[in-house]
């Protein structure tokens, strides 16, 4: 039975990211990054550059007059933004295939996470930023271990998700789950405790200590992003609502958001269609 530790020793089990974004990563640490020097860093990978021009040109991102260069991209978007599509960029692009997970599809749905969380986190008074990349990062453990463990583990955990739920069916069968795992290369990649937390916390958001407002958000933008098809009037008789009143938000506030999200989109699709 693999271990956690062994299944993050493994090169070929982890998401592999151009060094420009490991020192990216380490941005996320100060207080003021310098938005110049992270341009030229990313100026230098043009696969990146490339990429992160497309995303911020799209529709949903692009201004009246068209980007031409990284640097122009952070000075124009600011460096939050800028930081946030170069890491959506490079992670799409970090995993070719996942035996049993459609990457499109993933990345899709992750990506409604992370704009509702980042939706939800604003009629709070937030930027929402920080809480978009907890949420680029939160599903990451689910790959790795798709990648690392033996089928017939994963194909067990299959087979009891529907009843137990994802966490418990991975806790039951190998001892640790999806949220261990992300939140655990999160801190090998340096990026802040609150973004580790974040990450372990986000199904059970309840249970930490000190509460984790983006772990909230993100459990509260997870249940929505089910719901999307088909957001009801009233509240769900399963929407996590002591979440949601730990956070001060109403059911009425949430639907309103996700609905606002559906028809204005997020802009990612540019990115996953690559």
């Amino acid at each position: 039975m693999p271990t956690m530790t062994e299944l993050l020793s493994k090169p070929q089990n982890l998401p592999s990211v151009p060094e420009v974004v490991r020192e990216l990563i380490q941005s996320f640490n100060e207080p003021e990054p310098d938005l110049l020097l992270i341009a030229g860093k990313v100026a230098k990978d043009p696969v990146l550059s490339a990429k992160l021009l497309r995303l911020a040109n799209s529709a949903k991102f692009g201004c009246s007059r068209q980007i031409a260069t990284v640097k122009e991209a952070a000075v124009r978007l600011g460096t939050d933004s800028v930081r946030n599509m170069v890491l959506a960029c490079s992670l799409t692009g970090s995993l070719k295939t996942v035996p049993g997970i459609d990457l499109k599809h993933f990345w899709a749905h992750v990506f409604d996470v992370a704009a509702l969380a980042k939706q939800l986190s604003k009629t709070q008074g937030n930027k929402g930023e920080e809480v978009f990349t907890c949420a680029l990062l939160y599903d990451l453990g689910r790959l790795i271990m798709h990648l690392g463990l033996p089928e017939n583990l994963v194909l067990r955990i299959c087979d009891l998700e529907p009843h137990k739920g994802r966490a418990a069916a991975e806790q039951a069968v190998v001892g640790f789950t999806y949220a261990d795992v992300g939140a655990e290369l999160a801190k090998q990649w340096n990026f802040p405790d609150s973004f580790c937390r974040a990450i372990c916390y986000h199904y059970h958001p309840l249970k930490a200590e000190p509460f984790s407002n983006e772990a909230a958000l993100i459990h509260l933008a997870i249940a929505l992003s089910i719901l999307q098809e088909n957001i009801p009037e009233e509240e769900p008789e399963d929407w996590p609502h002591a979440v949601a009143e730990r956070l001060g938000l109403s059911w009425l506030q949430c639907r309103n958001e996700a609905r606002l999200l559906q028809e204005q989109g997020h802009g990612y699709a540019a990115l996953i269609a690559a």
